[in-house]
């Protein structure tokens, strides 16, 4: 057995704990790895699903800019009876309009969002993970940002930000079990929106910038005044994306839409935003739209979305510091960790 199909018996059997006679939808989009589709697709055959795999042309955009590119009615059709779906369009339909209607009208559905997904990025962050202690570790961590309430974040390009937490907006943690219904990520990261309107200073982005780019050529810098970047200072790629921000004409695609911290022991910097932003160390700073899993219930629309990475951050809570370039130096933490980077 080749690692791909290893690792995509490990995606249905493991993550979405798929079962015979299940209904189970893969979609995917001109641009992707015909490879990585068919086996995701032949291993949830073999457990025994009812499989439908659905091909269509890429859209323009990603999100709410994707919605007018795809043929949405039909998709929801296809989805509105199916008790799983994994999401594997390089342009990714999440946060949309079509993907909110199919969520609403299909309450059963267990969904992941694995857009783009290469045959390097399933083994690198599916195939290479003691589920068991990176599922402590995670839990453990989301437990005491839940108690933080002044952040202070940097990193050796020349980052400097700070912001404040607040109790209303949840926090979590990707684990990658797509076994109950609902939306799930790729596993390796925590996710929040803090208090948007206390986010100052720089961030400087030396991962992927998506979807506009992979990495930047120099390090792309944004400035952050209460919870809006009003400037990128960098190379070519740091004028061509604000200037797509900027396309928009949507006052929330210039504001903060949230943070998150990588903790997949497996992922590798490449440039593909699903694995940048789960590199160890690194952290995820994000625009526009708001999911409702982050400010519930409905979150906040916006006219798109935007991943953007910084490696190799140091992060600090409260006064006391949990992460020094990359590596986790919080005591507890730092022993949950042991053995999985």
């Amino acid at each position: 057995m080749d690692s791909l199909q290893k690792t995509s018996e490990s995606l249905v059997k493991n993550l979405f704990e798929l079962k015979k006679d299940e209904t189970f939808v893969v979609t995917a989009d001109e641009d992707n790895i015909k490879e990585v589709v068919e086996a995701v697709s032949e291993a949830a055959k073999n457990v025994g699903a009812k499989v439908l795999t659905i091909y269509m042309p890429v859209p323009d955009g990603v999100g709410m800019a994707a919605d007018a590119g795809i043929a949405s009615k039909a998709l929801a059709g296809a989805l509105a009876q199916a008790d799983a779906w994994a999401e594997l369009n390089t342009k990714w339909i999440f946060g949309g309009q079509t993907y909110i209607r199919v969520m609403q009208e299909n309450k059963k559905l267990r969904h992941m969002n694995l857009t783009g997904a290469t045959k390097e990025l399933l083994n690198n962050c599916i195939g290479k993970i003691d589920y068991e202690q990176f599922r402590k570790l995670g839990l453990r961590f989301v437990e005491m940002l839940l108690k933080g309430k002044e952040f202070h974040m940097t990193s050796p390009t020349g980052m400097d930000l700070c912001f404040n937490n607040t109790p209303e907006h949840p926090i979590t943690c990707e684990l990658g079990e797509a076994n109950v219904a609902g939306s799930h990520m790729l596993p390796g990261q925590i996710a929040w929106t803090p208090d948007v309107e206390t986010v100052n200073g720089t961030i400087v982005f030396d991962g992927a910038l998506a979807p506009v780019c992979g990495i930047p050529s120099v390090p792309v810098k944004a400035v952050i005044e209460n919870g809006k970047v009003v400037d990128f200072q960098g190379g070519l790629e740091a004028g061509q994306y604000f200037d797509w921000l900027k396309s928009f004409n949507d006052p929330q695609m210039l504001r903060i839409s949230h943070t998150g911290l990588g903790l997949n022991p497996g992922a590798e910097l490449s440039g593909d935003i699903l694995q940048d932003q789960r590199v160890w160390g690194s952290a995820t700073w994000a625009f526009g739209s708001i999911g409702a899993n982050l400010i519930p219930p409905v979150g906040v629309p916006g006219a798109s979305h935007s991943d953007c990475v910084a490696l190799n951050i140091s992060l600090w809570m409260d006064g006391e510091e949990l992460i020094r370039d990359g590596r986790i130096v919080h005591e507890e933490l730092a022993k949950l960790a042991e053995g999985l980077v």
